[in-house]
């Protein structure tokens, strides 16, 4: 099939998308199921944080019940009952979690901001702008131990005082464990009105014994939002513009070695630098966001594996100036932040300019390159969406580049169709990168059929494309189910393939690949999976399995798994395992692989903590490869209110360990 048959199949699939998404109504949407409303009740007693529901302003406070297990469809067998207030100042949620076996709740987490997987959790959610959006959507999570982790719409960094000040309180109780959450109005996006509105509201909660997940209004496995109960009358209070610094202060000492002749000579070299961060709300929902001279050595990053693989490997990017405010600029692969090594400047421009209109930019300045994003996208009902987005790489030489994207998703029940278009500019090139995909989301299985295309001369240099000139189809399911009691938890099997051709009409790739996962009770975990077919001239089989015993605690766990079969022509062996450990304030985990295929590699990262308090810690990471070994160490302050420092010995993202002493203070404004 040619080039131009597919793109002119994936463009009307995205014109009939728009048309589709136009023809929707959102009070269509919300007229498909009868939702759980909550009046909104304004007290001038809000209740005092400690985790006992006596307040007087709790006695008559609406109650959220009926919760029901979102696998089973039925009631839940063990209720909550959550209370919603709220004042000039601050929502307020009170929630009674019965449990019947209390001796059993599991918490395990301690720190804030923290993602608490693994155990005993609930979580309140905001919808403020009632579009039933993800994007729009603001989540506040909480353990028995009252650890807390707030998750906002607009995806601001982990320090406090820029995510907000919002306080928790929990204790275990005989009959459950009881949670108070106080949430200033100010740390959240919501619509400037002098009327009351209608917001979207929904609690769910994670039972680690059972595996239980119920929800108020339940939105099933699959999460459709749009069955989101409604909070009803509320009038928030006008909001404050804020102005706030991050500034930031480094001294250090580090050992540099100059040439002088045949040979090199070590000294040592004093070093400072300052910079920060600016955050200002130019409107209550649009918020600017500015870095000067930004510390991105002093960050620990992701490490990339050894896997074999034909092409570059994906790496996460753990920047925070990058994270913030990824929902409103998020363009998936196309914008990979990591291809941004260096960087003296950056501007970010994010919110809403109106209910269902989002925006986003981003700006980045060094004197060798300059990279910009602006994307736009539109929710016209809550159940589909459209964004259009352009980036723009320069350099001075001719690497330079512009690109185009246009995508748009749409879900009729739980059938959904997704479309994306790419164009791109570099010289001469003006490559296209297509995609659509249809499926179907059911509580059990999931499939889905798509087809994609990427020109040979398709270019982009802020975004991850291992591969270019191909095309094709791709077809799969996922199957998943779960058992409240017995020996089995959760079982799933997912069964993915892929045929693509190069341009010219050779094989790109013919590619298979079945995986199993079964969870049981006990929390051992066992995974099975095989993947083979042809990439280009070579024939691949590979078999993998893998078991893990505490396979949801992610403090005390252990795991190998095993890989073997051929590849790229050659046998391949890989064995690879983790084991974690916590006790009397010591967390440690080790990663370990070693591969066989054409010699041996390994790497091994192991990382040792010990918590002073949940906000105060000394920690170090060794990363030893087959060539090189690197090791820092580093007591830090930081994620909470007030002063941040680092004291660093080494570099953390070094091939080899450096003799480096760096300190770094943080203080918020």
């Amino acid at each position: 099939m040619k080039s131009q048959t597919i793109y002119g199949i994936v463009s009307l699939i995205t014109l009939l998308l728009i048309s589709t998404i136009n023809g929707q109504t959102v009070q269509a949407q919300d007229t498909q199921t009868v939702k759980k409303e909550l009046p909104a009740i304004k007290t001038e007693q809000p209740p005092t944080i400690d985790g006992i529901l006596d307040d007087a302003c709790w006695q008559d406070a609406p109650q959220a019940t009926g919760f029901t297990d979102e696998r089973t469809e039925k009631p839940a067998k063990n209720q909550s009952v959550g209370r919603l207030v709220y004042t000039e100042k601050a929502i307020y949620v009170g929630l009674h979690l019965y449990d019947d076996m209390p001796d059993k709740i599991v918490a395990r987490q301690t720190k804030d901001q923290t993602r608490i997987t693994g155990e005993d959790w609930v979580s309140f959610s905001l919808d403020p702008f009632h579009t039933h959006q993800f994007s729009d959507r603001n989540f506040f999570i909480v353990n028995p131990l009252g650890t807390k982790y707030a998750h906002l719409a607009t995806g601001r960094a982990e320090k406090s005082e820029w995510i907000g000040l919002w306080k928790t309180a929990a204790q275990i109780v005989e009959d459950g464990w009881i949670v108070e959450m106080e949430i200033p109005w100010q740390m959240l996006d919501y619509p400037d009105t002098t009327k009351p509105i209608r917001m979207g509201i929904n609690i769910d909660r994670g039972q680690q014994r059972t595996g239980e997940k119920s929800w108020w209004c339940n939105l099933g496995v699959n999460e459709f939002r749009e069955n989101d109960g409604h909070w009803v009358d509320v009038l928030p209070p006008r909001r404050k513009r804020e102005l706030k610094l991050l500034p930031y202060l480094i001294g250090g000492i580090n050992e540099t070695e100059t040439s002088v002749g045949a040979t090199s000579e070590s000294r040592w070299e004093y070093t400072a630098r300052a910079g920060g961060d600016i955050r200002y709300e130019v409107t209550p929902q649009i918020r600017l966001i500015g870095t000067a001279n930004p510390d991105f050595a002093n960050i620990e990053q992701a490490v990339e594996g050894i896997d074999f693989s034909y092409g570059e490997r994906y790496v996460p990017d753990r920047r925070p100036f990058f994270l913030e405010g990824g929902n409103a600029y998020n363009v998936g692969r196309l914008f990979h932040s990591r291809q941004i090594v260096d960087m003296d400047g950056g501007l970010k421009l994010f919110g809403k300019i109106g209910k269902n209109t989002s925006v986003g930019t981003l700006g980045t300045y060094h004197r060798n390159n300059q990279n910009l994003i602006l994307r736009a996208s539109q929710s016209l009902t809550a159940t589909s969406n459209l964004s259009a987005a352009f980036l723009s790489h320069h350099q001075p030489d001719a690497s330079s580049n512009n690109i185009g994207y246009l995508s748009g998703d749409v879900r009729h029940g739980k059938l959904s169709v997704g479309s994306t278009l790419v164009q791109t500019w570099a010289g001469q090139s003006d490559g296209r990168n297509g995609f659509v995909s249809v499926g179907y989301n059911s509580s059990l299985f999931q499939p889905y059929l798509s087809a994609f295309f990427v020109d040979p001369d398709f270019v982009n240099r802020l975004g991850y494309h291992p591969f270019t000139g191909y095309r094709g189809i791709g077809l799969g399911s996922f199957i998943r189910n779960e058992w409240r009691e017995g020996f089995f938890r959760r079982a799933s099997v997912s069964v993915d393939s892929q045929i693509s051709n190069t341009y010219e009409g050779k094989v790109f790739r013919r590619d298979l690949s079945v995986s199993s996962l079964i969870l049981t009770h006990s929390d051992y975990a066992l995974a099975t999976g095989w993947r083979g077919g042809q990439f280009e001239e070579f024939n691949d089989s590979v078999f993998s399995i893998g078991l893990r015993a505490r396979a949801s605690d992610r403090f005390n766990n252990v795991g190998i798994t095993y890989n073997w079969g051929k590849q790229a022509g050659e046998t391949i062996h890989r064995i690879s395992g983790n084991l974690n450990l916590r006790a009397y304030g010591f967390t440690a985990g080790l990663i370990s692989q070693v591969q066989w295929r054409l010699g041996r590699l390994y790497q091994h990262i192991f990382t040792l903590t010990y918590d002073f308090t949940p906000a105060l810690s000394l920690g170090s990471r060794l990363i030893w490869r087959s060539e090189h070994v690197n090791v820092y160490f580093a007591l830090r302050r930081s994620g909470y209110a007030g002063m941040d420092f680092f004291i660093i010995l080494g570099e953390p993202n070094a091939l080899e360990f450096k003799q480096r002493l760096v300190a770094k203070v943080v203080r918020a404004f």
